[in-house]
């Protein structure tokens, strides 16, 4: 290991305010399945109501805030879409077209979207031009500014700061997590990371209750920053899949050869409550997939690995985790019908309701999954304990 190689985990540990609160282990999977677990005690579906067949996909971001979904169209519009909770469509909120635009073919740039619960506001990132234009939830302009950097992933924090994150080996950038002023002006820079990998960037960012979720992509911990500080939350041991020492000293193709011939996980969701945390993962190798729902128990402090059946994908990540412990995913009607057909797949009774809906449902539906802590089942092979670090 060079020495190159380790100044940089050292200013990297440097730059996160204490040791990792909770470690899981990845050295067994269960076999439960998630639409089987007891922790889910109760469902609610809705099916949005769409002004054309397709508007929305399941796979489109999802953010739920103020009673509000938000569902960015990054396929057609580039466009956020707000629904009430009964599905109902409020409004469309689209960029801004500045200048003279008559008789000219408008591009829709690929962009990124955030929603400011604080300032009641969406907020519209285009890489073309690098301008984040900000509205209020009912769609009307408010102003804009300038990043001076492509954010893999942005957010704002009740202070009006924002965190930009920027991934691995980012050419613009070494420090992966960027904090700016209401304007864009950087002020601060964190988790330096010195790599030459394959380039990773990700969604990243998470509005909790009391704090800011954070997670990468291939890494293995997470973080929440509150009051601009970075505190890791959870860490992961993937074993023998970890990522191994010198994988940021690895050029880019041979980094990616490399994670492909072992088979790797990925972060994909990170969500938190009081209550629970909740994470979505994949693990990717070039004979199998796996996609896994882990759910962290604060009251018992025990750790669920519960596996989704990957050929069908119904579920897919959680895009939020409410207050009321309800896990809220965008799901598609007919991978549903795929499930509840089949007969070597059982659910929870939750669904017993839904099952029965299937078969009329056609558009985009919301499902809200509530979890429920369960207590005195010391010895089921889907629980873990975990042991808190106290350090």
């Amino acid at each position: 290991m060079t020495k190159r190689f380790l100044l940089a985990i050292i200013i990297l540990l440097g730059t996160l305010s204490s040791k990792s609160q909770v470690k899981i282990q990845f050295s067994r999977l269960t076999d439960e399945n998630f639409i089987e677990s007891s922790l889910l005690s109760e469902l609610k579906f809705t099916e949005l109501q769409l002004e054309k067949t397709g508007m929305i996909a399941p796979d489109m971001e999802l953010k739920y805030e103020d009673n509000n979904y938000f569902i960015l169209d990054n396929r057609f519009t580039q466009c956020v879409y707000r629904f009430d909770e009964e599905g109902a469509l409020q409004n469309t909120i689209c960029e801004k077209i500045f200048g003279d635009t008559i008789n000219k073919m408008v591009l829709k740039n690929p962009v990124k979207f955030s929603v400011n619960p604080f300032l009641k506001q969406v907020e519209i990132y285009n890489f073309e031009s690098s301008n984040v234009q900000r509205f209020s939830y009912d769609g009307n302009y408010r102003d804009k500014i300038k990043f001076t950097i492509n954010p893999s992933d942005f957010i704002r924090d009740k202070d009006g700061n924002y965190f930009i994150y920027t991934g691995w080996n980012n050419k613009e950038s070494q420090f992966r997590l960027l904090q700016t002023d209401y304007n864009g002006n950087v002020t601060d820079r964190k988790m330096r990371l010195v790599s030459k990998c394959t380039p990773t960037e990700g969604m990243s960012f998470y509005n909790a209750q009391n704090g800011i979720c954070m997670w990468e992509l291939l890494g293995n911990s997470t973080y929440m920053i509150k009051k601009g500080n970075v505190t890791e939350s959870f860490n992961f041991d993937f074993g023998t899949k970890s990522l191994l020492p010198n994988y940021h000293e690895l050029e880019a193709s041979e980094s990616y050869q490399l994670i492909n011939h072992t088979g790797y996980y990925t972060i994909k969701k990170y969500l938190e409550n009081d209550n629970f945390a909740y994470f979505f993962m994949n693990f990717t190798s070039s004979e199998d997939k796996q996609m896994i729902h882990v759910i962290y128990d604060k009251k018992t402090k025990k750790t669920y690995k519960l596996l989704e059946n990957a050929k069908i994908a119904a579920f897919e990540k959680a895009q939020a985790l409410t207050e009321n412990n309800e896990l809220v995913f965008l799901v598609s009607p007919r991978k549903f019908r795929q499930i509840f057909n089949s007969e070597d797949q059982t659910s929870s009774p939750v669904f017993s309701e839904f099952a029965e809906a299937i078969s009329s449902l056609r558009n985009t539906v919301v499902l809200r999954i509530k979890l429920q802590s369960i207590e005195n089942q010391e010895n089921e092979s889907s629980k873990e304990q975990v042991p808190e670090n106290n350090d």
